[in-house]
């Protein structure tokens, strides 16, 4: 029997369709691919910026999958948002000192500064909260963290007279300092900011500074100073 020219008798394979759980695996990836490549493209030119096609571009995607999967532009700036909140220091932890979270934002601060610039690049363009795609969860974060330095202050953690919301501005301040500051630092300090030993030096005096702010710590300071003015009396 003859066979038709270009024809086989070898079955052709049916091509095998995806599994949901394969999907679900190959749209995670995209979404992260997609994140990642937004994060460095809002830290280089900052989210107001920043144009959806460059972020598909370096992602290897359709831009139409950056609406698909985060609702466009502003989506994505709040799954920005969410992930830098998911990553940072936890006030909830009832185990870590508050000298210790200090060093932890330092810590954070310094460790990624990709995140870093975003948190400036954000401030530089702010204009006014109607305007922050991340207000939401922003604000929502920040009343959580000022719930807890409230906690630590009716622990004697903190200080009666220091007002919780002013000093997690401080602490959020002092943990970015070293990144959007080099220049401040080198001529202050007479360091490299980014060097491993300006860091580890830093966090240590960061690490004394949030033991002052502690009504313990300070009360046993004043009745130490009040002692040394009454020997020198």
């Amino acid at each position: 029997m003859s066979t038709a020219p270009g024809s086989s008798d070898t079955p052709r394979r049916t091509r095998r369709s995806p599994q949901p759980q394969e999907r679900q695996r190959d749209a995670e990836r995209t979404k992260a691919r997609i994140l990642e490549a937004a994060i460095v493209e809002v830290s280089a030119v900052g989210p107001a910026q920043v144009r959806v096609a460059a972020i598909a571009a370096r992602a290897g995607v359709n831009k139409q999958l950056i609406s698909y999967y985060f609702g466009g532009r502003d989506g994505l700036l709040r799954a920005i948002g969410e992930r830098w909140r998911e990553q940072k220091v936890a006030f909830q932890s009832e185990t870590r000192s508050l000298p210790d979270v200090i060093a932890d934002y330092v810590g954070q601060g310094a460790g990624d500064a990709v995140a870093t610039r975003i948190l400036a690049w954000e401030g530089l363009h702010y204009d006014g909260p109607e305007h922050d795609p991340d207000r939401e969860g922003r604000r929502e974060q920040a009343a959580r963290d000022v719930a807890e330095l409230r906690q630590r202050q009716e622990r004697g953690e903190l200080a009666d007279d220091l007002d919780p919301a002013v000093v997690l501005l401080a602490m959020i301040g002092a943990g970015v300092a070293p990144v959007l500051l080099p220049h401040m630092a080198n001529a202050i300090c007479g360091a490299d900011a980014q060097s491993p030993e300006f860091v580890a030096h830093y966090t240590e005096q960061m690490r004394r500074i949030a033991r002052r702010l502690s009504v313990l710590v300070a009360g046993a300071d004043e009745e130490e100073g009040e002692d040394r003015r009454a020997a020198s009396g």
